[in-house]
């Protein structure tokens, strides 16, 4: 036995054995789940033994959707989260400007004017003062929506004879027709003048955000991002560095090329595989981009968000997918876009019928009658509790407190039968689980906001809220045989919490610290 793990509180997710104390560990699979005594007996002088009196042992949590090597990329760009003001992000602005030489790019994320004093948008007039000689673009909190300056717009070629885009807006000045600072789902226009980072560079970014997963106890990850990023995370497997498991999804237009260089289903390895193909049916709820059925409470005009693809687009997407024997992944928030989602679905399942693991990402706002279309089709609701506390008094406004009885619904998901995964949607949240699982358990904020919790009855339990963020992750990709519960036989990946929150204050969760993390056999994490 290579690695004992004793005197410890498991949750196994085994429902033959729920719970035990220890854990044996040979090579990189668990061979012995029970008491003390049941692994003391296979220990040897060459055991490493770690004795975790206090701790909670899970299966290796797994953030089912996030941006990892955009994350890794985040952490050298302007922070703007949190900041209470336009004028705080200003001053941030302002501080990043003095270290670049003229003519480089600015770029930041974070911004959300729902946390402002003044929740006014921010414009043009409000960052051209700023940055005179520096393009710059800022990325909304939710990642949909930016904030740019002239230089920005003149490098996209971007002027009042610009049509929106497919899918996407350009706002414009109510008198002039110019652009005034704020594209929405636009985001490609001004990331296609920025200098695309290096090999080496995305590498150094993976592995920067890597560095921060494992400490936050993650032991694999669904990202969903391109090829390019792609390209630097194979690089990193075959170097041996790469740590963390990486189910990565891709989106159509890259399909073909995938499967061309042998990455859809050849490329195999413990650390990093092809999952689903990812797409957008609409914007995001801080951005007014998510698509509605009723207009948003909170405009005159019947504004029903972005559809970022029909529905006509939406099935062709879905054939090209199954076409290549793969399942879909589809961003929808609003409920329009998740029925648009759900009937693309069936009709091309219609034409190639055959077993799916098809999920939808976010599922902020579902109509009533779709949940049991959920649970009929077996489509997996993929979601961030992470997002209630910043989500639930914009929630409120924009959608409107009836509509909102069927918002961030996790515990109607669960009790209707329908498989759902837990994520962080990384970096528009932070990666640290332990805040998604408050999150999921006290419909609240880390301060304690709104008392009692937003809508209590959606409360789930620490244990189902710990299956969402390990069984149904391991089962969408595909490797439920091997992980997302502690038994004998699986692959050895654990989570190991500083404290029992079984018996600490659900309040405090956010307070408490990794131990340890293992992937595959190997301790990846040590506090």
């Amino acid at each position: 036995m290579d690695i004992a793990i004793l005197s410890a509180s498991v949750l196994t997710g085994n429902p033959d054995q729920p719970r035990a104390e220890a854990i044996g560990i040979t090579d990189n699979k668990i061979v012995v789940v029970g008491t003390d005594e049941a692994v003391k007996e296979q220990i040897t002088d060459k055991t490493k033994v770690f004795e975790m009196p206090g701790r909670l042992i899970t299966p290796g949590l797994v953030d089912a959707h996030l941006h990892f090597l955009n994350f890794g990329m985040s952490l050298r760009w302007v922070n703007l989260r949190n900041l209470p003001s336009l004028e705080a992000c200003r001053e941030k602005i302002r501080e990043a400007v003095s270290k670049h030489k003229p003519g480089e790019w600015i770029i930041g994320r974070g911004w959300n004017q729902n946390k402002w004093e003044d929740p006014t948008e921010p414009i043009l007039k409000d960052i051209d003062d700023l940055t005179p000689e520096n393009p710059t673009m800022m990325v909304r909190a939710c990642g949909h929506c930016i904030w740019i300056n002239s230089l920005a717009l003149k490098a996209a070629g971007i002027d009042e004879n610009t049509p929106d885009p497919p899918g996407g807006q350009i706002d414009r000045d109510s008198h002039t027709g110019a652009p005034n600072g704020l594209l929405r789902e636009a985001r490609k226009l001004i990331e296609a003048q920025i200098p695309r980072p290096s090999l080496e560079e995305r590498k150094s970014a993976i592995l920067s955000a890597q560095e921060e997963a494992l400490r936050f106890g993650l032991t694999g990850v669904h990202t969903c991002e391109r090829l390019e990023q792609w390209d630097a995370f194979e690089a990193l497997d075959k170097e041996g560095l790469l740590k963390i498991r990486v189910h990565h999804l891709l989106p159509p237009e890259e399909i073909e090329t995938a499967h061309n260089r042998g990455i859809l289903n050849e490329y195999k390895s413990e650390h990093l595989w092809f999952g689903h193909v990812k797409f957008f049916a609409d914007g995001s709820l801080g951005a007014h981009t998510a698509l509605l059925h009723a207009p948003y409470s909170d405009t005159p005009e019947d504004a029903c968000g972005i559809a970022c693809s029909t529905k006509k687009e939406l099935q062709e997407y879905a054939e090209l997918a199954y076409g290549y024997g793969k399942s879909v992944a589809i961003h929808a928030i609003g409920d329009l876009a998740v029925t648009n989602c759900l009937e693309a679905i069936a009709a091309a399942r219609k034409k190639y019928p055959g077993a799916r693991r098809d999920r939808i990402e976010h599922v902020q706002l579902v109509r009533a009658q779709d949940f049991d279309v959920f649970k009929e089709m077996d489509v997996v609701a993929s979601v961030q509790p992470v997002f209630l506390p910043t989500d639930w008094q914009p929630a409120e406004k924009l959608w409107g407190t009836d509509r909102c009885e069927t918002a961030y619904a996790w515990k109607t998901i669960r009790d209707a039968g329908i498989r759902h995964q837990f994520g962080s949607d990384c970096p528009v949240e932070p990666v640290r689980p332990i805040l998604g699982i408050q999150a999921a358990v006290t419909r609240q904020g880390i301060e304690g906001n709104p008392p009692g919790g937003w809508c209590p009855d959606q409360k789930l339990s620490l244990e189902e809220t710990i299956e969402g963020f390990t069984k149904t992750a391991a089962w969408t990709a595909g490797k439920e045989a091997e992980l997302g519960s502690i038994e004998s036989g699986k692959k050895a990946d654990l989570t190991v919490f500083g404290q029992d929150l079984f018996e600490t204050p659900s309040e405090t969760w956010h307070e408490v610290d990794i131990e340890m993390t293992v992937v595959n056999g190997e301790v990846v994490y040590r506090k």
